[in-house]
């Protein structure tokens, strides 16, 4: 990791990311406009010139599943590196409130694309809302409990008599079961409490939790900043769990009427997330210099760090960027039903496809 893991912007980084811890736990129910500086980063072309001739781009909205932070890194190198335009896109990048608008957005066709997790889409589709999967980021779940080094808290046995904060509702509190099982941790004996995300860091510092669960690219970055020892994290996955998660989605119509557009886009995107971690460095000061106010380069660094573990899974380690094994698709969707009470399971061409991931990428 080239970055150093120094605690001098402590104070102004927790402040700030208390707003994204608060983010993780809600979901929106409409979206206004991006940001001022959101909006200016996105510097649309609409022709591109060469040789005495020009092309016309074609538009196209692409909702994230939150407000910009590190781990959006490479969908901004995407646009910085002149990938979307290369394949005549002239891409708008927006802020977003969770997978669940995101998926809103998509399935009433007010966004071309969106960002969302799996398990969001899998809940969107039980009540109706057509959404498709084009490309898996987070093929590896991105559900951690995190702790202070001081608790001793470094394998999962170690949560037996622990308390362990979580947001009743989110993703990985409804996952927690399932880590506990597959770790053969006896759940009766690891006391939950509901708090509410923003709560988790403070309390968790203030001794009243001895743990919390959340998601590695965002909050491990934020503790990290917040403690003067690394903090101890436990990835779901380790113990077993296969969740994939946070992909880009589009409606089937879009697959089914703009393949090219589709295609580009998911090309794309697969160019400039190799790009982000072939170029972590370089990746992370393009992205402080799009949003000097809003993105820290060292929480930038740890998260770009964390897409990258996040990127492969063990079915897909060898596999093209964005391509999701069926293996794990089904697993995921078993693991909801008994865990998340998802319904009748659909079959797995309504939930995704691999058709436009360029497996030389």
């Amino acid at each position: 990791m080239w970055i150093s893991r120094n605690r001098r912007f402590r104070g102004s980084v927790w402040v700030r990311s208390l707003v994204v811890v608060v983010s993780l736990g809600l979901i929106l129910t409409a979206c206004g406009g991006s940001d001022s500086e959101a909006a200016a980063s996105n510097e649309a072309t609409t022709v591109v010139e060469g040789g005495g001739a020009s092309t016309a781009l074609t538009p196209a909205t692409f909702r994230l599943d939150w407000i910009i932070t590190g781990e959006h890194t490479h969908f901004y190198a995407a646009l910085e590196q002149g990938f979307f335009e290369e394949e005549g896109l002239d891409v708008e990048i927006l802020e977003g409130g969770g997978s669940a608008l995101a998926l809103q957005q998509v399935a009433n066709k007010d966004d071309d694309f969106g960002l969302a997790g799996f398990d969001a889409l899998a809940a969107s589709r039980a009540e109706g809302l057509p959404a498709t999967m084009v490309a898996n980021i987070f093929r590896r779940s991105p559900h951690v409990v995190l702790s202070l080094a001081e608790t001793g808290i470094e394998s999962p046995a170690d949560l037996e008599g622990k308390t362990v904060g979580g947001a009743a509702g989110s993703s990985p509190t409804t996952m927690f079961n399932a880590f506990l099982e597959a770790a053969d941790v006896d759940a009766d004996a690891v006391e939950m409490v509901n708090l509410d995300a923003a709560s988790y860091i403070p309390a968790l510092l203030e001794g009243r939790i001895d743990a919390f669960v959340g998601f590695a690219p965002s909050q491990y970055p934020i503790l990290l900043a917040s403690t003067p020892e690394p903090p101890n994290v436990l990835y779901y996955a380790d113990s077993g769990v296969v969740t994939v998660s946070t992909g880009v989605v589009v409606h089937p119509d879009t697959i089914e009427e703009r393949p090219e557009v589709v295609g580009g886009f998911v090309r794309a995107v697969q160019r400039g997330l190799q790009w982000t971690l072939d170029n972590q460095e370089e990746a992370v000061e393009m992205m402080t210099a799009r949003f000097p106010r809003s993105v820290e380069a060292e929480e930038a660094a740890l998260a770009v760090e964390q897409v990258g573990v996040l990127a492969f899974g063990e079915r897909t380690a060898d596999a093209p960027i964005g391509w999701m094994s069926e293996e794990d698709a089904q697993q995921t969707l078993e693991t909801l039903q008994k865990y998340a009470d998802l319904g009748e399971i659909e079959p797995l061409e309504n939930y995704y496809t691999n058709e436009f991931i360029d497996e030389d990428l």
